[in-house]
């Protein structure tokens, strides 16, 4: 038989590796699976709010493919102690004594958990006691809930045992009444509420998923209530709900990683080198600081007065790419003068690599303006990738373009989103080196634990003696080099040459 190429053999051993989500699996069995309706709950549901019937209604459609092991129990069916499997608590917020030491035991037998929102937090009178029971079963804290004013998405960490179905960072919408989401924190989040820029929320912790597993059971706990699931779409949202549940029920399964080598996660740092072109080599230092190397999208108008920069750069291995010919953005512009402009940054970058010019295949088009005819135009002249904008793609993940709806991912220009504010941010909102440092790790951290790719890019004129982003950098990169044991450090061209690799398994 034919032996794999090298990169497809590392994907097929890496799939093996991820058949263990988090901690060991036990072997696969049918376990019924349970979804409990409590009448103590009923009585303390206000006029107006969501009713239990519409929320069993919510569980009952996605467990009904349970078919036999599927069973709806009552209060005198828990009590009577439960076969171990799969017990969901949805929105069960008022838990009597009997209630809670029946749970116990089911859990203690080697029964897993599911419970969404306030589960546990009332007593039998309808008192509100803390939320003691969640940090028992869950191990997740909570820390208050959410105020209204702003759009929240959930957005799932990528390759994780509950998650892996769902494409890293997928902004998961949850709609504007955030009644009942709570604030939680926890050691092993699988998801995280986020606004649509996917800012710092200064307003407390954010995760969303959160799962946990003790010497004799597993648990899943939601942070909000299921209303919070019916604004996206059905099919991914069923999806998150079968991972989730195969494992509970210790179900193995194959997916598909989505970086190479057993990285978690991927870093693309970038410069936007135009105005200022002198100062890129500062770019370089920093990142040759801790042996790695980066992309330098070009604007070939200011390319040609620094030739030597250009060639040194890539000498150094770094990748040089265009940043078109003059720093005016492609979108809405007529096909013609687009193709022109192509044509003309070609030519110019040609005066500076010569016979090395077919290296140049990555492009970022100024102030991230492009359209359909600017990507379908790319492609045609040799280019394989192009960094975008984050409005370009709903995931944390590099993507194909669908400029062109007939072609495959062989051909298609590969799409890599910028997922992290840049210095065109920060300059905007005002801050200085401090805020910038806290914004930037807190970006990474956030790319390393939702398994997502981070494209962090910075502008040749704000790395000038005293720029914003010199002065920033340096302890950026340092916090860089302690996850390199785990995120994938790269320039583009490697990150899209590997997402068509991928894309082959």
């Amino acid at each position: 038989m034919k032996e794999m190429p090298v990169v497809i053999r590392r994907i097929v051993f890496w799939l093996v590796l991820c058949v263990s989500p988090l901690f060991a699996v036990a072997a696969s069995s049918e376990k019924p699976v349970y979804l409990y309706r409590s009448t103590l709950t009923s009585q303390f549901i206000k006029p107006g709010d969501v009713t239990q019937e519409d929320t069993l209604a919510v569980w009952r459609n996605y467990l009904r493919k349970f078919r036999k092991d599927f069973h709806i129990v009552d209060r005198a069916q828990l009590l009577a102690r439960l076969t171990p499997g799969v017990l969901v608590l949805p929105s069960t917020h008022a838990l009597d004594d009997a209630e809670r030491a029946a749970i116990r035991d089911f859990a203690a037998a080697g029964g897993s958990l599911l419970a969404t929102g306030a589960t546990g937090s009332l007593d039998a009178t309808g008192k509100f006691i803390g939320y003691d029971f969640l940090d028992t079963y869950f191990k997740v804290r909570v820390r208050g809930d959410y105020k209204a004013g702003s759009e929240w998405f959930m957005m799932p960490f990528g390759d994780g045992p509950l998650t892996w179905s769902l494409p890293a960072g997928r902004r998961i919408y949850v709609g504007d009444d955030l009644r009942g989401i709570l604030r939680i924190e926890s050691d092993n989040l699988a998801a995280v509420l986020m606004n649509w820029m996917r800012a710092k929320d200064d307003a407390g912790p954010n995760g969303a998923i959160a799962l946990h597993e003790s010497a004799t059971n597993r648990s899943v706990f939601f942070a909000f209530p299921e209303a919070a699931l019916g604004y996206h779409a059905p099919a991914e949202v069923s999806q998150l709900l079968d991972s989730v549940m195969a494992w509970l029920r210790r179900e193995p399964k194959l997916f598909k990683a989505a970086w190479p080598e057993g990285f978690v996660a991927a870093h693309l740092m970038e410069m936007d080198t135009e105005d200022k072109f002198f100062s890129a080599p500062n770019f370089a230092d920093h990142l040759e600081k801790i042996g790695v190397k980066g992309t330098f999208y070009c604007l070939t108008s200011e390319a040609i007065k620094y030739p030597a920069i250009v060639k040194d750069l890539l000498a150094r291995g770094h990748e040089i790419a265009y940043h078109a010919d003059i720093h005016f953005g492609f979108k809405g512009e007529d096909p013609a003068i687009q193709d022109k402009r192509m044509r003309n940054m070609k030519k110019q970058m040609q005066t500076i690599l010569g016979n090395s010019l077919n290296l140049a295949t990555g492009f970022r088009a100024p102030t991230e303006a492009y359209d359909a005819i600017t990507e379908g135009l790319l492609r045609k002249h040799g280019i394989l990738h192009h960094a975008a904008d984050p409005s370009s793609h709903e995931d944390r993940l590099p993507f194909f373009s669908s400029a062109e709806p007939g072609l495959g991912p062989e051909e298609a220009l590969v799409v890599l989103p910028r997922t992290q504010f840049d210095d065109v941010n920060f300059k905007r909102f005002g801050y200085g080196v401090a805020q910038v440092q806290e914004t930037l790790d807190y970006d990474l951290d956030l790319v390393v634990k939702g398994g997502a790719f981070g494209l962090l890019s910075v502008h040749t004129q704000n790395y000038v003696d005293g720029g914003l982003m010199k002065d920033s950098m340096g302890k950026y990169v340092e916090k860089v080099a302690t996850y390199k044991d785990r995120l994938w450090i790269a320039r583009g061209d490697q990150i899209a040459s590997w997402w068509r690799k991928r894309h082959r398994v």
